[in-house]
């Protein structure tokens, strides 16, 4: 049975987010409350069969409490857990039990059933960061950057959901500046930004009846999923893009140069380019030399020593960075 939204438009809204809690996250949940709405629920991924009681269950639940903490104080939704394999028959009667006003999801992998959706007045609405109907699928961030489409199509969507991946009328979007295309820490902290105002701003509007959306244009567009071969650059990249490559998706997708005919590793450069050389790729000393198209560069080569100082650059990239509100557009706005 579905919830009865309620007749005075102004009223406070009750939300199911679908979203593990982290620093890009929580941001959201924090917006949608100080607007004066409620979290009936967060359901956040849950363990394998048979991990219920492995470290890193244990770990996950635990790296939870103090960003919740930072983030919302002393007001913790409830949290379920939902994880492989998937009982949506289970997680529908729980959901249906809340008469929560929408679900809101950010991050998970599959597709949502109708029957789940259904059971929710305005729906389901997914945030997905990328300007839609470009880069829909699982990896826009990395797409994009490899792509080198990143000043174009970067940003974050808000959409219904639909019976199909990333397809839903488009109800706002805000999109990312080029400042923010720094590193793997900007670029996340201005996605937090971006949801957390659609999701502030959009979403009652759409609830309240003020915003239909609009649907997503026909026609072939890229589809943001990561390739099975190694990414290998060299000579056909700017020194730029390979800087690029290592400082946003370096951390998680190797970013490889091939010396002596193997992959290595690069993480992020040392070296202003220097004019090409024309030699071979070079390896020495912890760290690789090779020719991009506009120079000779030297990097860093990966191992355990640069991955906890990129670790530790993430952490710092993220403090304290404070700018102005991206501006949202919105479509289908009946004001």
């Amino acid at each position: 049975m579905q919830p009865e939204l309620a007749a005075d438009p102004e009223a406070s809204l009750s939300a199911v987010f679908v979203s593990e809690i982290s620093s890009l996250t929580a941001p959201m949940l924090a917006a949608w409350i100080e607007k004066g709405h409620r979290i009936a629920a967060v359901v956040v991924p849950g363990p394998r069969p048979g991990k219920q009681s492995s470290f890193s269950t244990w770990r996950r639940r635990q790296r939870r409490r103090p960003i919740l903490a930072r983030y919302l104080g002393h007001r913790h939704p409830p949290l379920i857990e939902f994880g492989p394999p998937y009982d949506w028959a289970e997680l529908g009667r729980q959901l249906g039990a809340l008469e929560a006003d929408l679900l809101i999801c950010f991050g998970f992998r599959g597709l949502i059933p109708q029957t789940v959706l259904r059971l929710f007045l305005r729906g389901g609405l997914n945030l997905h960061p990328a300007l839609l109907p470009q880069y829909r699928g699982p990896h826009p961030i990395h797409r994009l950057v490899i792509d080198g489409k990143h000043e174009i199509h970067g940003g974050v969507t808000l959409h219904k959901m639909t019976p199909a991946f990333d397809q839903g009328d488009i109800l706002a979007q805000v999109a990312l500046s080029i400042e923010d295309w720094h590193s793997a820490a900007t670029v996340s902290a201005a996605i937090a930004r971006a949801m957390a105002r659609l999701v502030a701003d959009a979403a009652p509007e759409h609830c309240r009846g003020r915003l239909t959306g609009m649907p997503q244009p026909s026609g072939e567009y890229v589809w943001a999923q990561l390739e099975r071969s190694p990414l290998i650059v060299g000579g056909e990249s700017s020194s730029d893009h390979v800087a690029r490559l290592c400082r946003i998706i370096g951390p998680s997708v190797a970013v490889n140069v091939l010396v002596n005919g193997k992959p290595v590793r690069l993480a992020q450069p040392i070296l202003r380019p220097r004019p090409v050389t024309g030699k071979a790729s070079m390896q020495r000393w912890g760290v690789v030399a090779f020719d991009c198209a506009d120079g000779r560069v030297v990097h860093l080569a990966y191992n355990r020593l640069t991955r906890l100082l990129m670790q530790l650059q993430r952490k710092l990239g993220s403090v304290g960075q404070r700018r102005p509100a991206l501006p949202i557009r919105k479509f289908g706005s009946t004001d």
